[in-house]
């Protein structure tokens, strides 16, 4: 078996067809400095939100899905498309659905997304949900902040938001308009070979919220992100990248914990281990590895994907499949 990382373009790669053609690659996790093979084209249609930037892999099918950002941009409509894609690693079988939002009025905040499967703590037989963090880091855009979502299975299946911390959740935070947390995220990594409520990441590799690279523990029972975890380089400094993130847990052998950056660079996050231990939203102890609210970020390689090192094309979603 072979660990693989997948990521999706963000542009119409065959502007000449009707729709958005957007590429996805893999490659393999041992060597991200190899030349990625292309999986194949999804068409995302014609929708102003059509970035595929949530990436995850259900445990229990071992397959890969996508999901689309929330909103393209200031100017454009709140989340007027939720589209996941199933099937989207080899053998490659791009099944398209768009859930049902629970309420009808439900809109996603933000425009960065992350996503991963999950147990779903609310049911007592705790079935795998997708979840989606979708948050804004750029002040420009208004309010900074990021909410948490989920997508049941089924098809088309249902889309819900999970708020179940603090004061009830008021109609700006249903509508998208306002966050459930004060703390932006476009990344998401859950545990799933040992499975717990508060066994989950969420990541932030950007500075246009005003603060540096970052992780948050996250409840996906209720929602909420934990204090941040600072990401330091090897030598101690604290990251300073501001770039959009994908994050992933390998849930396999011997668990890692990675991140693929838009341009394709992969870091390797250590010294987690203890915040992810730690009892509900807790960061651990101050003599635990690196430290309470610590964790160091090692660069393996960047991934030569098309377009990547230009900017003209963006990767922002990241998963990694055992195949």
């Amino acid at each position: 078996m072979v660990l693989y990382g997948y990521t999706i373009g963000d542009a119409d790669i065959n502007p000449s067809q009707g729709g958005e053609q957007v590429a996805v690659y893999r490659f393999p996790i041992s060597s991200p400095n190899s030349t990625p093979q292309r999986v194949g084209e999804i068409n995302t249609g014609s929708i102003p939100n059509r970035d595929l930037e949530g990436l995850g892999t259900n445990p229990t099918t071992g397959r890969a899905s996508a999901l689309n950002e929330a909103r393209a941009s200031g100017s454009t409509a709140i989340d007027p498309t939720v589209i996941r894609v199933n099937n989207v690693d080899q053998p490659f079988a791009p099944a398209t659905a768009s859930p049902t939002r629970t309420p009808s009025d439900l809109r996603r905040f933000g425009f960065d997304s992350g996503a991963d499967f999950g147990r779903d703590f609310s049911v007592g037989s705790q079935p795998v949900v997708l979840y989606n963090i979708s948050g804004n880091g750029d002040t420009d855009n208004g309010v900074v902040g990021s909410s948490l979502y989920k997508i049941t299975t089924a098809n088309p299946g249902t889309l819900s938001l999970v708020d179940g911390f603090g004061p009830a959740t008021t109609t700006a935070q249903r509508r998208g308009t306002q966050p459930t947390n004060s703390e932006f995220a476009d990344g998401l990594a859950i545990d799933n070979l040992n499975p717990g409520r508060t066994r989950a990441f969420a990541s932030d590799f950007r500075n246009a919220d005003g603060d540096a690279n970052e992780l948050y523990k996250v409840d996906l029972l209720t929602g909420q992100l934990s204090a941040p975890i600072a990401l330091r380089t090897p030598s101690g400094q604290a990251l300073n990248l501001d770039l959009d993130s994908g994050l992933a847990f390998t849930n396999s052998g011997s668990q890692r914990l990675l991140a693929l950056l838009e341009t394709g660079a992969v870091y390797e996050i250590t010294g987690y281990q203890d915040e992810l231990a730690a009892s509900g939203l807790g960061l651990g102890s101050a003599t635990g590895s690196n430290g309470a609210g610590f964790a160091t970020a090692r660069l393996l390689g960047t991934v030569p994907l098309p377009s990547a090192a230009s900017g003209d094309i963006d990767y922002e979603g990241f998963t990694i499949v055992n195949e």
